[in-house]
């Protein structure tokens, strides 16, 4: 090989892609075609630099069809037209490599894979044989595509979901051919007076917008476009649907709020923080005498059914409604916990009209146990609040350990509080609120507190015996010597 040759093969190596050019082409994987009409086919080829001066000549563009073999499987050629087995011309202008293609009148037959080819009467004959596009043949119209767009948020993504008076917009997509006699057409079955229609058509697209202020009526409807193709026997349509959620403002529904679950020490009493909502119809009803009503582990009013604040001799585990129910607070207690006690609770409202409603979809697990929780026991560091991780502190750092426990309405007095480690010069603090019990001890970390374990006990005072539980917390002092 002369040396100019392998300079010129080890540039274009180096620089390939930059300088040096490839045979490839660029096809769609896939195009639908509705049978009886056009389907276009974008399309565009490279060619090696070699044949530049070469594909100045007479440029021909084939296509084959499930194969590349030139007897079997050669279905259009741009120039010998007479031998074509399928209608069409190369729209795109060879010379700039743009071999974009129409096939009409397209039948089921045609539906298969097609492969392109330039040739030129020199040198230049390339089949593009590692890239196709399959054309699909339908005998109906492929189904239009509706998409919602906010005002001055754009497309929503997920879940269909718009907040009352929003300003909304339905925009209806269906593929439009360039060989129709006109675009598709579209109706909606949604469309009254005050609402308005925009029809846009574009060379690859047509599409319609439907323009409207969503309320509530329009929660849960299914809006429905219907895109019409005018063949030249007769007219084919394809349809989809939509459905909107419509976020009422105003509007309320049944609902409630529970906590997940609510531990209860035997023996003692469980408090379940509760507030409902009701739908609007029935607020006149709901003025009327109001009864609250707990079921445990099903719905049933026979065998469900374990306390009703009005009925209290029927009730199979005592308490009290708390809350107000006027206010929509069913706030309950639960008195003398028992270990079958356990068990998910569904609340339920009564009045002595029209409004009888179980709350089936959310309940509270009421976890019933026979020693107290634990404890927790948090590090505070002064000026620098709470220590989330490895409880290091510099020694000299004036700290706060905080000893919380659960302190249940009906207990005859708050739990009570020890450390394990409390001199003189420490002080120690109890806090009481309406659910937790809290100690805190206070004193400045040196490095004898380096490894050392604090343990926080809470005992609780019951009818007839006392009952406890600890936790322990170890110390981390990181020493400034």
């Amino acid at each position: 090989m002369k040396s100019a040759e392998k300079l010129i093969i080890i540039v274009c190596f180096l620089f390939q892609g930059v300088l040096c050019r490839e045979f490839s082409i660029s096809l769609p994987e896939s195009v639908e075609a509705l049978r009886g009409l056009c389907v276009l086919i974008p399309c565009s080829f490279e060619i090696k630099e070699e044949f530049d001066a070469d594909f100045q000549k007479d440029r021909t563009g084939i296509w084959f069809k499930d194969g590349t073999d030139h007897n079997k499987n050669k279905v259009f050629n741009s120039k010998v037209t007479k031998e074509n087995r399928i209608e069409g011309e190369i729209i795109g202008d060879l010379h700039m490599k743009n071999c974009t293609t129409i096939f009409y009148n397209i039948r089921e037959s045609d539906s298969g894979r097609y492969y392109f080819r330039v040739e030129t009467s020199g040198r230049l004959k390339h089949t593009y044989s590692s890239s196709s596009v399959d054309i699909r043949v339908q005998d109906s119209p492929i189904s239009p595509s509706i998409t919602l767009y906010k005002e001055d948020q754009g497309k929503v993504e997920d879940q269909n979901e718009v907040v009352e008076g929003t300003s909304v917009s339905l925009i209806c997509s269906a593929p439009a051919p360039p060989c129709l006699l006109k675009p598709p057409t579209f109706t909606w079955n949604f469309l009254s007076e005050e609402r308005r229609q925009e029809q846009n058509h574009n060379t690859s697209f047509s599409s319609s917008q439907l323009n409207f202020s969503a309320t509530h009526l329009h929660h849960g409807v299914d809006f429905t476009c219907t895109a019409t193709y005018q063949l030249q026997n007769k007219n084919k349509s394809a349809q989809s649907s939509f459905t909107l959620h419509v976020l009422c403002v105003l509007c309320r529904e049944f609902s409630i709020s529970l906590p997940e679950s609510v531990e209860a020490l035997r023996g003692l009493c469980v408090l379940i923080p509760c507030s409902f909502e009701i739908e609007e119809e029935f607020d006149a009803d709901f003025q009327k005498d109001r009864t609250g009503i707990w079921f445990k582990d099903g719905t049933n009013h026979n065998n469900n059914k374990v306390f009703n604040s009005k009925e209290t001799k029927e009730n199979r585990i005592e308490g009290e409604i708390i809350g107000d129910l006027r206010m929509k607070n069913c706030t309950t207690i639960f008195y003398n916990i028992r270990e079958r006690d356990s068990g998910r609770y569904y609340f339920r409202v009564e009045t002595s009209g029209r409004l009888k409603h179980t709350y089936s979809s959310s309940s509270v697990d009421i976890r019933v146990r026979d020693s107290p929780i634990s404890p927790s026991i948090t590090l505070y560091k002064e000026d620098q609040g709470k220590v989330e991780d490895q409880n290091e502190v510099v020694e000299g750092t004036s700290v706060s350990l905080i000893c919380s426990a659960p302190a249940p309405p009906c207990l005859l007095k708050p739990p009570t509080f020890t450390w394990n480690f409390l001199s003189e010069e420490r002080r120690q603090e109890q806090n009481y609120s309406t659910n937790f019990s809290s100690s805190q001890l206070n004193f400045s970390a040196t490095h004898l507190h380096h490894g050392v374990n604090f343990t926080c006990t809470a005992t609780y005072q019951l009818q007839n015996k006392n009952k406890s539980a600890q936790s322990s917390l170890t110390l981390h002092v990181l020493c400034k010597c």
